[in-house]
C-alpha cells in the first residue's frame, strides 16, 4: 500500500490551546469560557525554546550574556475542540476539550445499525457524532478444524480457469433490539475522537494500520473512559485510506460518514482473496502421496499484492470468496471461485491439472437491516494434485454499513498469501482492509499457528 509519509505536524490555531496543567479538565468554568472565546493567532513558544532562539540571534562577538533559571517543563496538554466521549447501551455523551456537555440531536437512524448525531460546542463549532451498532460477536471457528491432511476434496471437470459460483441470498432481518453499540466516531473540521462501550478497547474494534506513523503521538489524548482524541491530521495518518485522484496522487483520508452520503451507497462489496506470488511452488510432499514421479512443480500466481486501482478485485488467484450487499433491495450476493491446479516436470513443462469446487467456501449468519449487513464465511479449499496437504483456510466474519464502514475479523491457516479489499457502489479505486503474507507451504501440514486480522475501514462512497 503507498503511503503518504507525514514528515510535518500542523495545527491551526482554532484547532488547539496548549495547556500547562495536569489535567485539561481541571480548567474552571470561567476560565473556560474566556479560552473557548479566544481564537489565538498562534501557539505560544515554549520558555526554553524562546531563550534558545534569543540565543542564537546574538552576534558571535557579542559580551553581552543571558542567562535564564532552571525551568521546570510540564508536558504539553492538547484542548481539541471535542474531548471525551462515553457509548452506552442507552446512547452517547460527549465533552468538549474543556470537560463540557456538547447537547446532541439524533439526525438519522433508528439503532439498527447506524445512528448520526449533531451538536454545537459552546465556541460554535459544528459536531458531527456516527455511532454504529452490531450483533454481539461470537467466537471464530478454528481454521485448521476445517480440513485435515486426506480428507477428500471435492472436484469438478476443468472448464475455463475457474470454479465459481454466484448465489443470490435474502438475508434474515434484524430488530434494534438485538443490536448493541460498536463504536462512535465524533468530527469538528480540526479534531476526531473515538469510543467504543466500556470495557472494550478502542484497538479491539478500529486497529490502527502498522505501517503509518501519527506525526506526533503525544497530540493523541486518551481519556479516562478509554476514547481517544486526536486532531483530524492524526486522524488521517493512523485511520485513513488511501485514495487516488485523477492524476494518480494518493493521498490518507478519513472518509466521514453523514447520512446524505448513506443514502448514496446502493452498493457494498467485499473480496477475501488468496494467491501463491512466485510462479512456480516445489511439489515435494505431494510427489510421494499422489504417486506422481513426473510433476515437480505446481502453479502459483506469478503476481504481487493487487493494484487499488485495478477495475477487478481479483486478478490471478487460488481462491476468491465475496460478498456483495444491494442495500435498495436488501440482498446479498454470495460469490466464491477457485483457480484450477496445475502441474509440470522439472523442466517447468505442463503435466496434469484439476479443478477444486467452490463448495468448501461457505458462507452463513447472513443478516441484514437498512443500513447494516453481516454473513460469516468458512473456507477450506485442498489441492486436488495433493491431497495429503492441508487446505488454502480461514474462517472470518465481516460487517458492513451502508455509511460505507466495513469491519472483518478473520483466523487463517498462515500460507499462502491473503488480501481484502472493498468499495462501495460497484465503481472506482478499491480500499485494501489487510495483506498477510503466507510463510512456509508446510503449513499446510503442520500446524504453525494461526494468524488474526482485525481491521475497519471507511470506505469512501463512490
Amino acid at each position: 500500500m503507498g503511503v503518504v509519509a507525514f514528515t510535518s505536524f500542523f495545527l491551526a490555531a482554532s484547532s488547539l490551546v496548549p495547556a500547562y496543567s495536569s489535567e485539561a479538565s481541571s480548567v474552571s468554568d470561567s476560565e473556560s469560557e474566556v479560552a473557548a472565546a479566544v481564537e489565538p493567532t498562534e501557539i505560544p513558544m515554549p520558555l526554553s525554546d524562546l531563550a534558545n532562539e534569543i540565543l542564537d540571534t546574538q552576534p558571535a562577538n557579542s559580551s553581552s550574556t543571558l542567562s535564564f533559571p532552571p525551568i521546570a517543563t510540564a508536558p504539553v496538554l492538547y484542548v481539541y475542540s471535542i474531548g471525551a466521549m462515553t457509548v452506552t447501551d442507552s446512547g452517547l455523551t460527549i465533552k468538549d476539550g474543556f470537560g463540557r456537555n456538547i447537547p446532541l440531536t439524533l439526525a438519522s437512524g433508528d439503532g439498527s445499525g447506524e445512528n448520526f448525531y449533531s451538536g454545537t460546542t459552546q465556541s460554535g463549532k459544528k459536531v458531527n457524532v456516527h455511532l454504529v451498532s452490531s450483533e454481539p460477536e461470537a467466537p471464530l471457528q478454528d481454521p485448521e478444524s476445517l480440513w485435515q491432511p486426506g480428507d477428500p476434496i471435492d472436484e469438478v471437470p476443468v472448464n475455463g480457469e475457474a470454479h465459481e459460483t454466484e448465489v443470490e441470498v435474502t438475508p434474515a432481518l434484524l430488530a434494534s433490539s438485538q443490536m448493541k453499540p460498536l463504536l462512535a466516531v465524533a468530527t469538528t473540521d480540526d479534531a476526531m475522537t473515538v469510543a467504543t462501550p466500556a470495557g472494550v478497547n478502542v484497538n479491539q474494534v478500529l486497529t490502527y494500520d502498522s505501517t503509518l506513523q501519527v506525526a506526533q503521538p503525544a497530540s493523541q489524548v486518551s481519556h479516562a473512559g478509554g476514547s481517544i482524541t486526536m486532531s483530524r491530521a492524526d486522524g488521517n495518518t493512523a485511520l485513513g485510506v488511501e485514495l487516488e485522484d485523477e492524476n494518480g496522487a494518493s493521498t490518507l483520508t478519513v472518509p466521514i460518514a453523514t447520512p446524505a452520503a448513506a443514502k448514496k451507497n446502493n452498493w457494498t462489496e467485499i473480496y477475501y482473496t488468496t494467491f501463491i506470488a512466485p510462479k512456480f511452488v516445489n511439489a515435494k510432499l505431494c510427489r510421494l502421496s499422489s504417486m506422481d514421479h513426473v510433476t515437480m512443480y505446481h502453479n502459483g500466481n506469478n503476481r504481487s499484492w493487487k493494484s487499488l486501482s485495478n477495475g477487478s478485485a481479483y486478478a490471478s488467484y487460488k481462491t476468491v470468496a465475496g460478498v456483495k450487499v444491494d442495500w435498495a433491495r436488501r440482498k446479498m450476493y454470495n460469490i466464491a471461485k477457485v483457480g484450477i491446479s496445475k502441474g509440470y516436470d522439472h523442466n517447468y513443462r505442463f503435466t496434469r491439472q484439476k479443478q477444486a469446487s467452490a463448495k468448501g467456501i461457505k458462507f452463513s449468519k447472513q443478516k441484514q437491516t437498512s443500513t447494516y449487513a453481516n454473513v460469516e464465511i468458512k473456507h477450506a479449499i485442498g489441492n486436488p494434485l495433493c491431497n495429503a496437504a492441508g487446505a488454502i483456510s480461514h474462517t472470518t466474519n465481516i460487517k458492513m454499513y451502508r455509511s460505507g464502514l466495513v469491519k472483518v475479523i478473520s483466523l487463517r491457516v498462515r500460507v499462502p498469501n491473503h488480501e481484502v479489499y472493498a468499495r462501495t457502489n460497484l465503481k472506482g479505486s478499491w480500499t485494501n482492509l489487510d495483506r498477510l503474507s503466507g510463510t512456509s507451504f508446510y503449513c499446510l501440514t503442520f500446524p504453525c499457528g494461526r494468524q488474526g486480522m482485525n481491521k475497519s475501514r471507511m470506505l469512501p462512497i463512490r
